[in-house]
Formats: structure tokens, C-alpha cells, sequence
């Protein structure tokens, strides 16, 4: 197997300059003129700098896969593929975990690929993946075992009430894999075609909200459920939206638990939402253009908010509109957006920040709404990813002013965020972007998973 080296950008400038000086005055027995000797200063520093800055240095280490175990960890991180900063090598095609402590003590292995790699930290200890292959990590160490087919991306990992591992997967014809992971570490794998749209969990339930444009095999079916819901009153819809159940399918069947007319522009992007009982509720952005359809939301859609809310004992769905103090619509766009929120619920509230780090609070009986926040960090070289709690959200980032990987924390209240843990030693297995000198590979942080009850004192 070809290995690779991982380089890290030199700090010693400074040392190699002295160093190139001393060596070109003891080396002429004749002093050149000044001016010769400046033009060649001139060009030789920054080809001296070049070399010195992206010299392959000593490999970064790596724990074997098997020994990984948790320790005193209080952080899971999972790296994606290694980029070449100057775009003249191929990329390392492969994904690091990394377990850290509150310290910034670490340990690493090297797995296959995912262009989205999904990391879940449970009681039951943390559950990753690659291409062909699934971990679980323990106080005792890392198992392993390989999956059928080729993954080439999660979408999301969840745990179910019995402490099985769900794991979702973007599958071709616009579908959703779920692979099972049992109690014995065996694993067990669906696919629903037509399915890829907002996803989430209720209870043990995981569940898809698609259109039948997408679904058009399921049209039918989800027309004669529709008819009898509604009683025959009226005309039937052209197309409907449809809520699909992914897991505990029934025969080679997915269940439908909900079905509705489809209504033009309303969008969301979701791979979670709010759940009570057998009612799922998710914001989403009802625009006024028709080509805005589920499968194709990417944050940039501009609308008003609206709540979708599913009754799963009655298939049925409720639009609520989302309206601030003064009663007017809340405006969603790329400047606040919904996308890819993680969210949690707190009393009849859900709170939630999107994947471009704009946080939200929404009364679920009312509809009252508000703003909160826009957690932009540092925002030069690495994109952010959250995780939620009740009492505020935490952050992982790359910061390239410090060299660091850095966790920060803010309450929803607004207070000012404030850094749990500096990552020193894991930033040189990160890509940072716009380094000085673009030279070696850099990975940008997929996703991370706070140890269960850990809060690094920040609440």
C-alpha cells in the first residue's frame, strides 16, 4: 500500500534567513559589489524560504486503528480528505478521526474515505465510518466491520432507544440507504429510490419528507392514501408531499406515514427536526418560486418561515407561519438562513443554528419566532460546525491566525462566545486555507461529537 506525508508549513522563517546569510558571506574569498550581491540575495531568500517552508517534514503519527480507544477523550473529530493547498498535487484520499482530550492531548487513525463523514458520541461509545467500513469505539478499544456496497457520503448518524446505530447515506436514483448497526456490531442495509429529501428522527422512527415528483413510484399508493384521508372530498392534488419511514420497513415496502398536497416552493434542507410523540415539526422556507424543490434546497432560497408540522397518527400536515414580536413574517435568505440546522428543544421552544451559523428561536404552539444570532467565529479559512444543548451551542473551527482548532461555546441568550478548548497539535492534521506559502495538504473538519455530559464548564 502507497503511503503518504503529511507536511505542516516551517515557523522557523527567521532561523533558515540568518542561517542562508552567514553561509553566502563565508563562502566568497572575493566581497562582491554591493548591488551583485543584493540581486542575488534578492532571488535567493525567497527560493531558500520556499524550500525550507515546504520541505516534507517527519510523518504525523497515527494510532492503529484497533488500539483507538476513549480514555479520557472529551472530543470526537472526524477529518475529511486531505487537499493539496496548491492545487498541483492529488488529494490524500482518505478521512482521520481524532480523540481529544481537554488538554489537546490526541490520538488518531487514518480510515477510508467520505466526502461527508458523520461522527455520534453515545453511552454506548462513538460510531464512525468510511467507504466500506463501520467503528465503534469503546473504553476497550476500536471493533470493526465491513458494510456491503461503497458509501460514498453519510448524511447523518442517529442512536435508537435500544442503542442500535443508525447510519444514513446518500444512495444513487436519489435515494437513502440505512444501514442498522445491531448490538453484536453486524450490519444490516436498505434502500428506498426516490427518497432523498429533509430526513430526521422521531423516537425509533427514521423518517423522509419527499415529493412524489421524486417518489413518482410511490405516486399511486400515496393518491389512494390521500383520497382516503381526505374522505374523496374535492379534487385530488397533482403531486403530493409524502413522509416516508426509512427503517422497520414492512416487507420490501417503506411505509408512508403522512401524505399532503405538494405545495410549490416550500423548501427546507434538513436532516433533523423537532418531535413529540407522533407530531414532527421542521422549519422551512415557503418561497415564491416554483423550481425551488426539496432535493435541490442549498441555503440560498429567499422566502418567509413557516413551520411544517406532521401528525404521523393521522398522515396529516399543518403549515404554521413564523412571525416576530411585531407579527411580521420572519425573512429567510442567504444572508439568515435555515439550511442544515442542528436543533434541539427547550419547553415548547426550538432552538436552532443552520449550517451558516445563523441561530433561531421558534415557539412550536405559536409560531412566535426570533432571531438570535449569527455565530460567524473567525470565519477566514475553515467552515464552522455546531453542536446544540439546551443552554447554547458549541463550535468547532480552524483558525489560521493561531494555528489552531479551536471550541467555542455560546449561550442562545446571545452572550459572548467563549473558547472551551484549543486544539494546537490537531491543527496540523487540518487544512487550513489561505496559508501564506500553498504548499502540502490540509483537511477540513467534517464533523465533531461532544463526550455525553461533558460541558467543559461552559454552561
Amino acid at each position: 500500500m502507497q503511503t503518504r506525508t503529511e507536511t505542516t508549513m516551517s515557523t522557523h522563517n527567521g532561523e533558515k534567513r540568518e542561517t542562508g546569510a552567514d553561509e553566502q558571506e563565508q563562502g566568497s574569498s572575493k566581497k562582491p559589489k554591493r548591488s551583485r550581491r543584493w540581486a542575488f540575495l534578492t532571488l535567493a531568500l525567497p527560493i531558500a524560504l520556499l524550500a525550507w517552508s515546504c520541505a516534507p517534514k517527519a510523518p504525523l503519527p497515527v494510532t492503529p486503528t484497533s488500539k483507538l480507544a476513549i480514555g479520557d477523550a472529551v472530543i470526537a473529530v472526524q477529518l475529511g480528505e486531505a487537499q493539496s493547498q496548491s492545487g498541483l498535487e492529488a488529494p490524500i484520499q482518505d478521512n482521520l478521526v481524532a480523540l481529544v482530550d481537554v488538554h489537546g492531548e490526541q490520538d488518531i487513525v487514518r480510515i477510508g474515505n467520505q466526502w461527508e463523514g458523520r461522527i455520534l458520541w453515545s453511552d454506548r461509545g462513538i460510531s464512525f465510518g468510511a467507504e466500506q467500513w463501520e467503528y465503534q469505539t469503546t473504553e476497550n478499544g476500536t471493533s470493526s466491520q465491513e458494510t456491503k456496497g461503497w458509501r460514498a457520503s453519510n448524511v447523518q448518524r442517529y442512536e435508537l432507544s435500544d442503542g442500535r446505530f443508525i447510519v444514513v447515506s446518500y444512495e444513487m436514483d436519489l435515494g437513502y440507504r440505512v444501514d442498522t448497526i445491531e448490538l453484536d456490531g453486524s450490519v444490516t442495509s436498505v434502500s428506498t429510490p426516490g427518497t432523498r429529501g429533509d430526513m430526521g428522527q422521531c423516537g425509533d422512527r427514521i423518517l423522509s419528507i419527499v415529493d412524489t415528483k421524486q417518489l413518482w413510484r410511490r405516486k399511486q399508493e400515496a393518491l389512494e392514501a390521500y383520497a382516503a384521508q381526505s374522505g374523496n372530498d374535492g379534487a385530488q392534488p397533482e403531486e403530493l408531499s409524502v413522509v416516508v419511514q426509512l427503517n422497520d420497513r414492512d416487507g420490501d415496502t417503506p411505509r408512508l406515514v403522512g401524505v399532503a398536497p405538494m405545495i410549490d416552493g416550500l423548501v427546507s434542507g434538513q436532516r433533523e427536526f423537532a418531535c413529540e410523540g407522533d407530531v414532527i415539526t421542521m422549519p422551512s422556507v415557503q418561497t415564491g418560486d416554483s423550481r425551488d424543490v426539496r432535493v435541490m434546497a442549498d441555503g440560498g432560497e429567499t422566502g418567509t418561515m413557516v413551520l411544517e408540522r406532521w401528525d404521523l397518527s393521522t398522515g396529516q400536515r399543518t403549515i404554521i407561519p413564523v412571525i416576530d414580536e411585531q407579527g411580521n413574517p420572519i425573512e429567510i435568505d442567504r444572508e439568515h438562513s435555515i439550511f442544515g440546522y442542528r436543533g434541539i428543544q427547550v419547553g415548547d421552544e426550538y432552538r436552532f443554528i443552520s449550517e451558516g451559523g445563523d441561530a433561531f428561536a421558534v415557539d412550536l404552539r405559536s409560531g412566535r419566532g426570533r432571531f438570535l444570532f449569527s455565530y460567524d467565529g473567525t470565519r477566514i479559512n475553515q467552515r464552522m460546525v455546531y453542536q446544540v444543548s439546551e443552554t447554547g451551542v458549541y463550535a468547532l473551527e480552524g483558525r489560521r491566525e493561531d494555528h489552531n482548532v479551536t471550541l467555542s461555546y455560546r449561550p442562545w441568550d446571545g452572550g459572548a462566545y467563549r473558547d472551551v478548548i484549543t486544539m494546537d497539535k490537531l491543527a496540523d492534521y487540518v487544512w487550513l486555507e489561505g496559508d501564506i506559502l500553498p504548499s502540502g495538504h490540509w483537511r477540513r473538519i467534517q464533523s465533531f461529537s461532544l463526550r455525553p455530559g461533558w460541558d467543559g464548564g461552559a454552561q
